[in-house]
């Protein structure tokens, strides 16, 4: 196949701070993606342009999201019917994945059990993300999460003091002795039990892979959204340049969506993912497009955080909504993703689960 028929879908996102979550400015990680050709992209940014006098050399989506734009954004998004992907990461809630992927799951696997699969991973996650600040108390349990972020980050720079793992051990041990809750607590001792996966992180880490920024293992899960979308249409993901997007990590993330996956014996899509490339937003109409939808999506997100699930740009983007959002079950994002159905995932599952 020619690189002509395979699609490009073009993305960026909005409120990254890298590996930066429990100490955020943002608490949900947003990603976009659009499948327009260069012609229709330039074509719809013009368009943009002229409708909110757009000024500056590159749309962004301060622009579009100003009051006076409303009309010309809505509009904008009904062009994008059909043509757009936004994926939405509760970062609190990532990071709490990672406490169970990176300590449970670990030590589980090493007794020939794969958690993820089984689905008690995701059970584990929700039901801390849920209950835990309650159950130790709010502080306590920033502390967890704030020593286990600082303790995995990736410490590249020059001079970086290298992390230990001790921070991280007396903040669960003080959540531990003052949990009110017993299941969060047999969750927290589990965590303990499995501790010693922590040392791993100590030290000057020097992983091309940095556990804790989102962008990859979204980008992966993203891929497989577009793979409902797109059925067995090839595909490659061009992203704005990123430090974090190295070769090897854009390898890592093809690599990750073509392997096989299945959960609570339910096969995920797997996407004929080509590749994973960067190119300068500057130059690019189709990734300018994905920058403006990102911040579409960081509003929607917000707004269901403040317990908005009704607004006209909620209704409007709700299909480009994907199934495979990052948070709690129940939380404001799952909510918000749950609101209304998403026929593209509906088809998906129709025929390969037959539901």
């Amino acid at each position: 196949m020619t690189d002509a028929e395979v699609r490009v879908i073009a993305c960026d996102e909005s409120a990254s701070e890298g590996e930066n979550l429990i100490a955020s400015r943002h608490p949900v990680f947003v990603h976009a993606s659009v499948n327009l050709t260069m012609e229709d992209a330039v074509e719809l940014l013009d368009a943009m342009r002229v409708a909110m006098h757009a000024q500056a050399p590159e749309m962004k989506s301060k622009t579009a999201l100003a009051p006076s734009n409303r009309p010309a954004l809505m509009d904008a998004l009904e062009r994008l019917s059909g043509a757009a992907n936004i994926c939405l990461v509760d970062k609190a809630y990532f990071l709490t994945s990672k406490l169970i992927a990176l300590l449970i799951a670990a030590q589980a696997s090493e007794e020939g059990m794969n958690i993820g699969e089984l689905g008690y991973a995701r059970d584990y996650a929700d039901y801390l993300d849920q209950n835990a600040a309650e159950a130790v108390g709010s502080d306590r349990w920033d502390a967890v999460l704030g020593t286990y972020n600082r303790l995995i980050r990736s410490y590249q720079r020059e001079n970086a003091e290298p992390p230990t793992a001790e921070p991280f051990f007396a903040a669960l041990n003080e959540s531990i002795r003052h949990c009110t809750d017993e299941k969060t607590r047999r969750l927290l001792l589990q965590l303990w039990r499995a501790r010693h996966f922590a040392h791993e992180y100590e030290g000057a880490s020097k992983v091309e892979l940095r556990e804790l920024d989102p962008l990859p293992p979204t980008m992966t899960a993203v891929a497989r959204t577009w793979a409902m979308r797109l059925s067995d249409t090839p595909f490659e993901l061009l992203a704005d340049t990123y430090s974090v997007l190295t070769p090897e990590v854009c390898q890592a993330i093809v690599n990750a969506a073509r392997s096989p996956l299945t959960v609570r014996d339910n096969p995920q899509p797997v996407p004929d993912l080509r590749r994973v490339s960067v190119s300068d937003s500057r130059s690019d109409a189709r990734i300018q497009i994905a920058d403006v939808l990102a911040g579409v999506g960081r509003e929607v997100a917000r707004l269901a955080m403040d317990g908005t699930f009704d607004d006209d740009l909620q209704v409007a983007v709700h299909e480009m909504l994907d199934i495979n959002i990052m948070a709690s079950t129940g939380s404001p994002l799952d909510v918000l993703v749950d609101r209304r159905p998403l026929p593209y995932c509906q088809d998906w599952t129709a025929e390969h689960w037959g539901v």
